[in-house]
Parts: C-alpha cells; structure tokens; sequence
C-alpha cells in the first residue's frame, strides 16, 4: 500500500514515503526469508568476526540485487517516484545518472545507491556497537550473557542517529567520534571499523536501567546547530514496525549482536 495522502509535499518527502521507505520494507522482508542468512548464522561459529561481517555486508547487498533482479510493483513504484523527483534525489558520488536519462540508467543508479546506504547503516551501527562493547566491557566490567543482554537492550544507540537529518547525523557522529571525515562506504570498510576506525571514547555513553535490565546509551548531545533545508523523516528502518511494534532497526541490531556471539566476542 502507497502513500497517496501525503502531509508534506516537499520532494524529499515524496521519495522518502512512497520510493525509500516501501524499498526498505521489502528488503526487510527479503531478509527475514533469506536462506543465505540462515546458513550464514548456522555456520558463523566457524568464522572470525571479520569474515563474518564481511559475509554479512555482501548478504545485504545480494539481497538488494535479487529485489531489483526480480522487479515488482514496490520496485516499480519507486522508479516512477525516482523518475519524476531525479533532482531532488541525493546521489552518490559514483553512478549519478545523466540528465534526461532513461529508465535503464535510473534503475542502476537507484540500485547503486540503495546498495551504498545499506553497506553504510552497516558501518554505523557498527561503530556503536563496537564502542559500546568496549565501554560495556571496560567500564561497566561486563562478561558473558550480562554484557550480551546490555548490548541487546542498548537498541537506542542506533535509533538515536535514525531521527536526524542527514546532515545533523553527521555532525553528531563526528562529535561522538571525535574525528571530522565523513563516514562513507567504499572509502571505509567493515574491516576499517573492525580495526578501530571511528571509536567512539566511554565517556560519550551512560548506562541507565536496574540490575538485570540496563542499557547502554549516548550521553547528551550538544544540538549541531545546523538548520536542514528539507523535512527531517526518521530512517525508514526506524519507523516502520515489525510484528511486534518494534522498529525494524531493532531486528538489524539484534542481527548483529548475534553475529557477535556466535563469532565468540561476547564471551
């Protein structure tokens, strides 16, 4: 089902409703019935961490492919969108298509670009929660099923990020980080992050929460100070729900909590 009755009319709005957030949605639901994901999780005690994620970035992007490999009407829905809001689209560098190009070109771009943006929420959520390990393990003292079940819980690192415009996502990362380059996918890797690029130091965390049910959360943040010029919409993956009303970036860091157990980093 499109959004038909739309509260904002801006183009950014348009896309994000009726082409980001209905693509987001499917690909979800790809996920969850990806026998590659099956078989990656049974065999991840077999692997390092490295090649486990590195398998895993890969997953995401083949699942990318298989949707736009097999079009539909969500995927078909999305191009129409994209086609008639191409200028208000933020493309990446590479893949840009030409003005006036056709429909062809535009689905490569937007295939590109969808690719991109999963690798990226990727590396993101996975600079919170390699810093949060480390805060969890160093300063909280935690080990073993405590220190997986505050990692669990501490879904909040990353829906902090997920309602923000772009451009304040960045800032807050580079404040959280410490460090001014732009996180981007190619020029970083998951390897990258794995060998401590982007940490984020404990003392931008708190833990809230009692015994048995605390959580690992970003301290304050000081506003960024800068002024979007277009609507600021939540990530897609944080706003849509699964069957249980959580957000579906909980199911993408629940994920990944579990990659780290099974690659025998929680123990």
């Amino acid at each position: 089902m499109f959004h038909q009755q739309l509260s904002y009319r801006h183009p950014k709005a348009v896309l994000y409703l009726e082409a980001y957030t209905p693509l987001v949605e499917h690909w979800f639901h790809a996920l969850r019935a990806s026998t590659a994901l099956a078989e990656l999780r049974a065999t991840a005690p077999t692997r390092d961490l490295l090649k486990n994620l590195e398998r895993l970035d890969l997953l995401f992007r083949a699942v990318v492919d298989d949707l736009f490999d097999r079009r539909g009407p969500v995927l078909e829905h999305a191009l129409a969108v994209v086609a008639e809001h191409r200028d208000a689209v933020v493309w990446t560098d590479q893949m840009v298509p030409r003005p006036g190009a056709d429909i062809v070109e535009l689905t490569a771009s937007l295939r590109h670009k969808f690719k991109r943006n999963i690798s990226l929420a990727l590396l993101e959520a996975l600079i919170c929660l390699e810093s949060a390990l480390v805060y969890g393990r160093g300063t909280l003292q935690l080990t073993g099923a405590e220190l997986e079940e505050t990692l669990r819980r501490s879904t909040a690192l990353l829906a902090s990020l997920s309602v923000l415009h772009d451009e304040q996502e960045m800032a807050r990362m580079r404040y959280l980080t410490g460090d001014p380059r732009e996180i981007q996918h190619p020029t970083f890797t998951v390897a990258d992050i794995l060998g401590g690029a982007f940490r984020i130091p404990p003392d931008k965390f708190r833990v809230v929460g009692a015994d048995g049910a605390r959580r690992i959360r970003f301290a304050s943040v000081p506003p960024s100070g800068i002024t979007p010029d277009s609507p600021t919409m939540k990530c897609p993956a944080h706003r849509l729900t699964n069957e249980d009303g959580q957000p579906l970036n909980n199911e993408f860091w629940e994920l990944l909590v579990d990659i780290y157990r099974d690659s025998g980093q929680l123990a």
